[in-house]
């Protein structure tokens, strides 16, 4: 064998550093492809909470305008009920 004992089943240091190399940059694609799902979701979420306080913000601006509307032609705010009766 020339006396060299290289074994096929045993790795030599440059593939086992290669290896590790080729881990550590899967691991980081992976990493990456996770980080940008998580980004795009919490903007989604985002968006989708600035829409809901956009409409509460619109459905409470209404409410405003109508009590207003209300006080300004002589009716009681609360819809007829009389704010001082308790409520049965």
């Amino acid at each position: 064998m020339g006396g060299t004992s290289d074994s096929v089943l045993l790795p030599t240091a440059f593939d086992v550093v290669w290896s590790i190399a080729l881990l550590a940059a899967l691991a980081l694609v992976a990493l990456v492809a996770v980080a940008l799902v998580v980004v795009v979701r919490v903007a989604l979420a985002g968006r989708r909470t600035l829409a809901a306080t956009a409409a509460l913000d619109e459905a409470r601006l209404e409410l405003v305008r109508e009590r207003t509307a209300r006080l300004r032609a002589g009716l009681p705010a609360a819809g007829g009920l009389d704010p001082e009766e308790p409520a049965a």
